[in-house]
């Protein structure tokens, strides 16, 4: 009787033994899935490395996420220069572009020569009473730019001009002055290419009209005709959405996503 007794134990804590580990293995694969996890961090990452937007988007497809997509944060990211097929693959949106497609093309290097054309725009406002020299000018592309097949530029992919001469209307009818210089464009695989144009605005200057009233006034009125001089010319603004034509400044090598038929 005792012998059987013993024997059952046996067979109890061997049965035991056996299912602990199928008991553990849900908790361990929760806490892999949880170390999986992509989180807006991991992707900035990726971004700044420079991996391709179509291999960033894949990643996110194929992974879980924690992401945070509150509009401030989103606006960060797009500051951040975080291209839009992978932000809405973080916010899971469906909409379906070339880059973020479910089998993304290869990139393919090509060689892109100098003075090749790139439409851009104005994303903001940009005035010579606020700006100072040294400051960036954002724009994003306005078509897809494509050389023998394959895409370089997407649209609304950032561009860049820096602040070269910014000057406020000054009194006497001085008017404002606001000059800037293309710095570069964001490619396809996230680099960004040297490009070039100049760009000058100058406000409404009625310098001379207000000297020579001045003047005339001085010759009747005496001191009061300085009053003139209080008058301030128009600020050189230039409204956002304007468009230009920017070029790429040099032969240069530049990644492109290519179509179905690109060699």
């Amino acid at each position: 009787m005792r012998k059987a007794i013993s024997l059952t134990l046996v067979l109890i804590l061997t049965t035991l033994t056996a299912a602990s580990p199928l008991m553990q293995e849900p908790a361990q694969t929760q806490t892999q899935t949880r170390a999986t996890e992509l989180t807006n961090k991991d992707v900035l990452d990726m971004v700044k490395s420079g991996l391709a937007t179509e291999i960033v988007v894949a990643k996110i497809k194929a992974s879980p996420g924690k992401f945070d997509t509150s509009a401030a944060t989103l606006a960060e990211l797009k500051s951040a220069n975080v291209p839009d097929a992978v932000i809405m693959a973080m916010v899971g949106g469906a909409l379906e572009t070339p880059a973020a497609s479910a089998d993304p093309k290869p990139l393919v290097e090509i060689k892109v020569p100098d003075g090749t054309e790139i439409e851009v725009q104005l994303k903001n406002n940009a005035s010579g009473e606020e700006l100072k020299v040294g400051d960036i000018v954002d724009f994003t592309v306005v078509r897809p730019v494509v050389v023998n097949g394959v895409t370089i530029f997407d649209k609304d992919a950032s561009a860049r001009a820096r602040i070269t001469t910014a000057k406020r209307a000054g009194h006497w009818g001085h008017a404002g002055k606001l000059e800037w210089a293309m710095q570069d464009v964001q490619s396809v695989d996230g680099n960004r290419v040297p490009a070039r144009f100049t760009k000058r605005a100058v406000g409404d200057s009625k310098g001379n009209t207000v000297a020579v009233a001045a003047v005339a006034t001085t010759v009747l009125l005496g001191p009061f005709g300085l009053l003139w001089g209080l008058k301030k010319g128009k600020p050189a603004i230039i409204p956002a959405g304007n468009r230009y034509s920017a070029f790429v400044s040099g032969d240069s090598a530049i990644k492109g996503r290519g179509t179905a038929n690109t060699p």
